[in-house]
């Protein structure tokens, strides 16, 4: 029996290797926590109000010709909100908001990236108080000598994510939309090493 794999076979192998090659392949760009930001902005009884999470943790992989290798990934403690009112913020850690005693941290995870009319945008699934909701993340990135910049900002519906919900689901009270404003200082990425290299020197010869 001729076991011997055919020609259409070594041409998918060879294709799906070079796939899984590229995956992940885009550069990682190192976050400059002091010069970084992560805020939204709501209303309360109709007057606006600014809030910040003072901690998060992203990685950030990108290259404009490799949208398939790319992907943005942050996590962020939701008792690190900060909104200038500490009623507020003790309101806004109980079971009525984020709840974070039973959900410490929110997850953004990209499925995908691409190039729309009005630029790159990402696809992703956010996670807030145990409820994923898939949402477009367009962004701007600029690159830069020492790195890159990354701006964006979202609008959210806080009832999507069962945010104040009951008798906090009035808009008089508090808005239901939630703008999200991102900035990211990026440092510039650790230059990779040649195909053959091990941390930088060739291999010993044999």
């Amino acid at each position: 029996m001729n076991t011997a794999p055919k020609p259409a076979q070594v041409l998918a192998a060879l294709l799906l290797c070079g796939l899984g090659a590229r995956a992940g392949a885009a550069p990682s760009y190192p976050v400059v926590a002091a010069q970084s930001s992560l805020s939204f902005v709501g209303t309360q009884q109709g007057e606006r109000f600014t809030g910040v999470f003072r901690t998060f943790d992203a990685r950030i992989d990108y290259a404009a010709d490799d949208l398939p290798g790319s992907r943005f990934d942050v996590t962020i403690p939701l008792k690190s909100l900060d909104t200038k009112s500490t009623e507020r913020d003790q309101a806004l850690v109980t079971a009525d908001w984020f709840d974070v005693a039973h959900f410490p941290a929110a997850t953004f995870r990209t499925v995908g990236m691409r190039t729309t009319p009005g630029g790159v945008v990402a696809d992703a699934d956010l996670s807030i108080k145990g409820r994923t909701k898939r949402i477009v993340f367009p962004f701007t990135w600029k690159a830069a000598s020492t790195g890159a910049t990354l701006d964006a900002r979202v609008t959210l519906d806080r009832l999507d994510f069962g945010l104040g919900g009951g008798e906090w689901a009035d808009e008089s009270t508090i808005g239901r939309k939630i703008d999200v404003i991102v900035h990211l200082t990026l440092a510039a990425p650790a230059p990779v090493a040649p195909a053959g290299k091990v941390n930088g020197k060739l291999p010993p010869k044999h």
